[in-house]
């Protein structure tokens, strides 16, 4: 097994640092990562619990207009 000192070791990641970080930079995109993995079923009924929370609230607060059946105006902060 090859020995390596410490100095040795730094000196060879600060060499390599600055392609690895510019491959990096070029390789990732800045959009948003897309979810895979399913969500299971109680984080999905948290989230609706949420949801409804908070649409009820902006009805309270006149935020949300009910222009017909199927039109509504939501005024997002």
């Amino acid at each position: 097994m090859k020995q390596m000192d410490f100095s040795d070791l730094n000196r060879s990641i600060d060499e390599k640092k600055s392609d690895v970080e510019r491959n990096l930079l070029r390789t990732t995109s800045s959009e948003r990562k897309i979810r895979t993995r399913p969500r299971d079923e109680e984080e999905a009924k948290i989230l609706d619990k949420l949801c409804i929370q908070r649409w009820k609230k902006a009805e309270s607060e006149g935020k949300i207009k009910y222009i017909s059946d199927r039109v509504w105006y939501y005024e997002f902060d």
